[in-house]
């Protein structure tokens, strides 16, 4: 057999539907989260200066309160670290006086400064607030004297305690949209697997219908949505592929049983015709070929009418008797040894001791198994690399295996050999039912039958699970 090698294909990464639900569910709970957690961070973030405000005009006020400008301003000082103060004096028609400005408060800061009762301002790496109260002019008398003028106290302490608490706030914002991201991956997992589950159980059904006799409905979920409106059309398909397989599975099996009779008659008068003595030489060479064209035709024949009721779902009718394994396949080497010969393939049978336990004798169907091997047989001869032999072995188990060595290397096409009308090569001989009937007659013997690849050679293996009767030793 030779494979023309298929082309590369270039892999493009696509997204299945889980993945896409996934990904739909994680960015709707991502934006979602994302911009409310954005509108709590400016709502808390702006609470959080108005309290820093607040806390910083009391303490103003207090400072404020204990300014005295008698005889000379008198003030304390501010005692918590990192404060800063700025005390001006304005009265109408004069220019402002300063009378105080600590060392750190910035040399220019008349722009950026808030009024009185106004929100806290940034000043450079800080909060700054202004409180007032009205008053004399500094001297002597002046905190009893009529107030003509106003006293003004800028107090600033650093921004770090409020970054902190912001900071604070942002990882907690942070942690609670990685944490949402987490539970909309784990509902898009749970909606996911809730609404593939139908999907699921069509996709089941439909791996059973490749390997079943017969093509069953698929399940319909009542959920009166497309997923059950594709699987009532998904079932109308099937219905009609079913119909469509029985149809051409009868007319296979009816073709076949009108063929066999004329084919026999042909066959029949070929071999009395082939045995008259007077016949020329060249005449009786003639008609043997023809007599293997019939013969060939006739097999093809069989193997339509099996393909009929096998196709058709019906299963064959057992009748299961004690098989000598050893016997069978000595059998079958001498039926089989004039084609392997015909086709310059040489045919080696390899059987146990006479005292080994691996000749068994089952209780099966010993037309069907000969069928079964026939075609295994036939299929390695057909397809055997020129040049070489097939083995067939019986081994414990018992195991009837058969071997040969490959033109080329089948690779993809082994997991398709059993499926009918399949050829790995389209122009190899055949046509493609050998290995598919022999899967079909295996499944309803209930043998296990394998086929594998390894070091340039096809093995195919017929395995009995046990259903040997007794073992002669």
């Amino acid at each position: 057999m030779t494979f023309a090698p298929a082309p590369p294909t270039q892999k493009r990464f696509r997204l299945g539907l889980r993945g896409q639900l996934l990904l739909v569910f994680g960015m709707v709970f991502g934006l979602a989260t994302l911009a409310a957690g954005s509108y709590q961070y400016r709502s808390l973030g702006r609470q959080l200066a108005r309290a820093d405000d607040e806390r910083l005009r009391l303490r103003a006020e207090q400072l404020l309160s204990r300014v005295s400008l008698d005889p000379q301003p008198t003030l304390p000082l501010p005692d918590q670290t990192g404060e800063t103060m700025r005390l001006v004096f304005e009265e109408a028609g004069r220019p402002a006086r300063e009378l105080f400005r600590s060392d750190g408060w910035p040399a220019r800061d008349t722009g950026g400064l808030p009024r009185p009762a106004a929100p806290g301002h940034e000043l450079r790496h800080g909060r700054v607030v202004a409180v007032a109260r009205l008053a004399a002019p500094p001297g002597p008398g002046a905190d009893y004297a009529e107030p003509t003028g106003r006293l003004t106290l800028w107090l600033a302490h650093p921004a770090a305690p409020l970054e902190k608490a912001l900071a604070r706030v942002r990882r907690t914002l942070w942690l609670g949209l990685l944490g949402s991201a987490g539970l909309a991956g784990a509902l898009a997992l749970l909606v996911a697997g809730v609404a593939l589950r139908p999907l699921r159980r069509m996709a089941a059904q439909a791996r059973r219908i490749q390997q079943a006799q017969d093509i069953a409905p698929l399940p319909v979920p009542d959920t009166g949505d497309e997923v059950q409106e594709l699987a009532e059309t998904l079932n109308q398909l099937l219905t009609r592929l079913r119909g469509q397989a029985t149809s051409q599975a009868n007319f296979l099996a009816a073709a076949a049983h009108e063929l066999r009779t004329p084919l026999a008659t042909l066959q029949t008068g070929l071999d009395v015709s082939g045995r008259d003595p007077a016949l020329p030489p060249a005449t009786r060479a003639a008609l043997a070929g023809h007599d293997a064209e019939l013969a060939r035709l006739s097999r093809l024949v069989d193997d339509f009418l099996l393909v009929g009721r096998l196709g058709n779902g019906a299963a064959l009718p057992l009748r299961r008797r004690p098989v000598a394994l050893a016997e069978l396949l000595l059998a079958l080497a001498d039926r089989e040894l004039p084609r392997f010969r015909a086709a310059g393939r040489t045919l080696t049978i390899e059987l146990p001791e006479e005292d080994s336990a691996v000749q068994a004798t089952v209780e099966t169907d010993a037309d069907q198994l000969t069928t079964l091997l026939l075609n295994l047989l036939d299929n390695a001869r057909k397809h055997a690399r020129p040049g070489t032999g097939v083995v067939l072995r019986l081994q414990a188990g018992p195991v009837i295996s058969i071997e040969n060595e490959l033109a080329a290397p089948l690779g993809n096409h082994l997991a398709q050999l059993t499926t009918a009308w399949y050829q790995a090569d389209p122009l190899a001989p055949g046509t493609g039912l050998g290995l598919w009937i022999a899967g079909r007659l295996a499944q309803g013997l209930g043998l296990q039958l394998a086929l594998a690849e390894a070091h340039g050679r096809l093995r195919v293996t017929v395995g009995f699970g046990g259903r040997a009767d007794n073992l002669t030793r």
